[in-house]
């Protein structure tokens, strides 16, 4: 079964809510109005009530503690933080602690993300770019938010965290890149974590993870199902930064993992979704039991396994495995399969496909927020198989 997409849109914030602006030029003293703004995203959010927008003008944001969303709105009052029109938005968090935390320390619930969201419902946040941060967006039992169009490049920890009791969330059209922890040595620094939660209807759509020190999707401890459509994830798990004892794991898609008595059985739901030029595995289960199904992906030349499902009961139609370099395939026996082109059969090879040029789905977005289509990794045959840009 399919989670519903949840599109919040902007128009019932601005006839039904008030609008706040603010501008890095700005006073905090000023009426939050667009010829007077804040200069403190911090005090618009601690201004607004549900139902309001807060508009960011163009700019970089330079806070010196992070900003902290801890208060909800409603189905029919959300509130709204985003880039003003089509303008271009940085916070830039180098100037908060920890950024970075020494060599082995610990860092602070309270202190990770430039954007800490905690138990806070019924936002949704537009077109920021979050960058040199202790976690870029850091949220804890948080539900019913929606992230869209985010850029959470260059972090200190992880670019975009979720976790806790949440549920509902919808994280649409993000870009989060070149995130890396040096107090780890990159162990743990991913594109997108949902780790170590529970809740249902949690939908990723549209994704581009890439360049991270660990993985690009790390979905580890989290119990419930997700779902994962139009996601591409490449080049993770290299060590870009000279880090010593390097620690990155570099899959793909790690769908899973932790302790015995933490995983919990999730039924993941995989569609059409491309991991390429990942240091280990492409799709893995990472020891994650429940019902997963995994339809129409492609995994190609990353340097293990293409899918390794070892303890989830998977159903896999459609999929293409390809120049993986340890295998295509790493199956317990537990899985149902057809039409995959291990089960096809022949040979599988970079002739095999209409393009192997990545250039389309690495380049600029459309501006409505899709990868741009092209033929990257479709077969010649022209059978429906494996994963396609053209949605």
């Amino acid at each position: 079964m399919l989670f519903p997409i949840v599109f919040i849109g902007f128009s019932a914030q601005v006839v039904f809510g008030a609008t706040i602006y603010v501008s890095p030029t700005g006073l905090d003293t000023a009426a939050g109005t667009i010829t007077a703004p804040l200069k403190s995203i911090q005090s618009a959010i601690d201004k607004a009530v549900a139902g309001d927008t807060i508009y960011l003008r163009a700019g970089t944001y330079s806070p010196t503690t992070n900003i902290q969303i801890k208060k909800s709105g409603t189905a029919s009052a959300l509130y709204t933080l985003s880039a003003y029109s089509t303008e271009k938005v940085i916070i830039d968090g180098e100037g908060l602690p920890y950024t970075p935390a020494d060599l082995d320390a610990s860092l602070p619930s309270a202190s990770r993300g430039i954007l800490h969201i905690q138990g806070a419902s019924y936002w949704k946040l537009y077109g920021i770019e979050l960058i040199n941060g202790p976690y870029g967006i850091y949220a804890v039992d948080s539900s019913y938010n929606t992230y869209e169009k985010l850029v959470t490049r260059d972090n200190y920890e992880t670019g975009f965290q979720l976790q806790g009791a949440s549920a509902h969330n919808t994280v649409l059209y993000l870009d989060s890149y070149g995130n890396r922890d040096p107090r780890k040595n990159g162990e743990s620094a991913d594109g997108l974590g949902f780790k170590e939660g529970t809740g249902a209807g949690n939908l990723i759509k549209g994704a581009r993870l890439w360049n991270n020190v660990d993985d690009g999707l790390d979905l580890w401890e989290f119990k419930t199902g997700i779902e994962i459509q139009d996601t591409i994830s490449w080049g993770n798990g290299f060590n870009r930064w000279g880090f010593t004892d390097f620690g990155g794991d570099g899959n793909g898609f790690k769908l899973g993992g932790g302790d015995a008595a933490d995983i919990g059985a999730a039924n993941h739901i995989v569609n059409n979704s491309i991991a390429f030029l990942n240091a280990a595995k492409g799709f893995t289960d990472n020891s994650q039991t429940g019902n997963f199904v995994l339809t129409r992906n492609t995994a190609w030349n990353n340097g293990d396994s293409g899918f390794k499902m070892a303890t989830a009961v998977s159903t896999l139609t459609s999929n293409i495995a390809a120049l993986n370099t340890n295998s295509q395939v790493s199956l317990s026996g537990t899985q149902t399969q057809s039409g995959n082109s291990w089960n096809i059969g022949g040979t599988w090879n970079n002739a095999t496909f209409k393009s192997v040029d990545s250039s389309s789905v690495t380049g600029a977005r459309a501006s409505s927020g899709k990868i741009v289509g092209s033929d990257f990794l479709l077969p010649v045959s022209g059978a429906a198989l494996g994963a396609t840009t053209y949605w």
